[in-house]
């Protein structure tokens, strides 16, 4: 099973307290806004890989499943926070189908 992720990059966006380089706006600073894609996507933070997250700190707290919708549904919060089009919004049942 894997994360279902839109790219809408709303997370990137919403950085702020989570302790990773931003410049003042909250958006990470390896967000290329040109291209709405992360500049260091292969060596990304840990708290960036909701996989990641899951396997080091969730695992035996709850499902795979479980993190994943919880994870979608805070990125439903984002997109709708960016202001950012519904088509981007994953449906959790979605991850019946993995």
């Amino acid at each position: 099973m894997e994360f279902l992720c839109s790219q809408c990059s709303a997370c990137c966006r919403n950085i702020k307290g989570l302790g990773l380089p931003h410049n003042g706006d909250g958006v990470c600073l390896n967000l290329d806004k040109q291209t709405n894609k992360c500049s260091i996507y292969e060596d990304r933070p840990e708290i960036c890989r909701v996989d990641r997250m899951f396997e080091n700190h969730f695992k035996s707290k709850m499902s795979k499943k479980e993190f994943f919708i919880l994870n979608t549904k805070a990125c439903h919060e984002l997109i709708d926070k960016e202001k950012l089009d519904e088509s981007f919004k994953i449906d959790t049942k979605e991850y019946d189908n993995v």
